[in-house]
């Protein structure tokens, strides 16, 4: 707990009377060097006001710890909060400029951001909107993490968008707290000690200990109500409540918001975000952004039928081009198969070309990349070998498959069956090309999905 003499040493109070704790502090009334303005509103931890830094004429927002919670732990919270805040410098964390104590009340000043809580906004957002909102707000939370900090209050109210449309992460005043203060049976969206019900992960209800996937929960809460306009869960009471959180479905995005290739991607992340166990949740901040931009189109636009098709076609006639050239050097009396082999080595390459730069001459020309859909970078030689095989392996296999019927001299009806299933095959793969560019999440098709892959335009 902080003594007198520490605070001291961050501002010197003057021995005056403050109004009572259930008066609101008047306008023109100072706080050291600050002059309030007016009350902007109440958070759980204290009343904040704007005011004016007179030393340096600029806008400033001034937090004040009510008088009516003068113990100790309270007073500590305070100070954690902003000794936690001022050490995150981050573009996404609003900044704390100074702490003191004034008539035995503490306040500190913080960056005055102008705009709109996200509390405030209209919902439903539109999507990309809402994930560029969460995108943002991760990086906020990842910096205060890498400061040791979890912020434990992540809500609607506590995430503002500025007037230039930067994304701020608000009030860190129960950050990295112990389990002090329980959940009591007030209303469902009263903000509590430990965290605000309506998106409170449950080990934070059950007053476990937790880290930064509580923080992950409720920013998927958040991200669901950006989405949707109402909260992932609600009740009657707070107990009814935390039940929802820890043992209901996932709710899904209503359909008819965001197209199918989209809406279940963004119910899966929603949903891993959301998990009821922390160990189902996303490992890390970094994760979790990479799995964003795989859903947001800001960051990810998958490819498309045409794209991919034409793209293919090209590869395809550049492979036809070199066994073509091959054919001409050989003996005109060959009897190796030149056409299997030479396919299964183009096959080879092209995972090669995959696995070293993420793209081949045909997706070049589309802009066109394959990405791991895990890490955001080219695969691994292993994943473009498995991909390539699920690609190419039926249709190499039954190449292979005539050969040998042909060296074999079996009837023709034979060769003509194989000759069949190779042309059906061969369709499969392009109707299910087609299907998962309407349909599946990302435009991913199962070769895609089996080999952790996405086949996207560059960024």
């Amino acid at each position: 707990m902080a003594s007198q003499l520490e605070l001291d040493k961050t501002a010197t109070a003057h021995a005056r009377v403050l109004p009572a704790a259930s008066e609101e502090l008047p306008a023109g009334m100072r706080l050291g060097h600050f002059q309030l303005v007016k009350k902007l509103g109440a958070g759980g931890m204290g009343e904040v006001y704007l005011a004016t830094d007179l030393a340096l004429d600029r806008p400033v927002a001034i937090k004040v710890l009510p008088s009516t919670t003068t113990s100790g732990a309270a007073r500590e919270r305070l100070i954690r909060e902003a000794r936690a805040q001022a050490r995150v410098q981050h573009p996404n964390v609003a900044h704390i400029y100074f702490i003191g104590e004034d008539a035995g009340r503490l306040y500190f000043a913080m960056e005055y951001v102008t705009g709109a809580t996200l509390a405030d906004a209209s919902a439903p957002l539109p999507v990309e909107d809402a994930l560029r909102i969460v995108h943002d707000a991760v990086l906020g939370l990842r910096e205060a993490q890498r400061s040791g900090f979890t912020h434990r209050d992540v809500k609607p109210s506590n995430l503002m968008v500025d007037g230039h449309g930067v994304v701020k992460v608000l009030d860190f005043g129960i950050a990295a707290g112990g389990s002090d203060g329980q959940m009591g049976d007030g209303p469902v969206a009263q903000t509590t000690l430990a965290g605000t019900p309506l998106y409170m992960a449950p080990e934070q209800a059950r007053g476990e200990p937790i880290d930064f996937r509580a923080d992950i929960y409720a920013l998927g809460a958040t991200l669901f109500l950006l989405v949707s306009g109402k909260p992932p869960f609600q009740a009657e009471n707070v107990a009814q409540l935390i039940t929802l959180h820890e043992t209901a479905a996932r709710p899904a995005i209503p359909r008819g918001i965001v197209p199918r290739t989209q809406g279940s991607a963004l119910d899966a992340l929603i949903a891993r975000m959301m998990a009821p166990d922390p160990g189902d949740r996303f490992a890390s901040y970094d994760e979790l952004l990479r799995a964003i931009e795989n859903v947001s189109l800001q960051y990810t636009r998958p490819g498309g039928f045409w794209a991919r098709m034409i793209a293919t076609g090209v590869d395809l006639v550049a492979m036809l081009i070199v066994l073509g050239l091959v054919k001409v050097v050989l003996p005109a009396d060959r009897t190796i198969p030149v056409d299997s082999i030479g396919m299964t080595l183009l096959a080879v390459a092209q995972s090669l070309l995959f696995a070293r730069f993420g793209t081949t001459g045909g997706y070049a020309l589309f802009e066109l990349e394959v990405a791991n859909i895990e890490t955001g970078k080219r695969p691994t030689l292993a994943q473009a070998l498995r991909r390539t095989a699920f690609v190419f392996g039926p249709i190499l296999l039954f190449g292979w498959l005539d050969d040998l019927l042909g060296a074999l001299a079996v009837p023709d009806v034979i060769e003509t069956a194989n000759s069949v299933v190779f042309g059906v095959v061969c369709t499969l793969n392009i109707v299910h090309l087609a299907y998962s560019s309407l349909r599946t999440p990302g435009k991913r098709t199962w070769w895609d999905r089996r080999a952790r892959t996405i086949v996207r335009y560059r960024r």
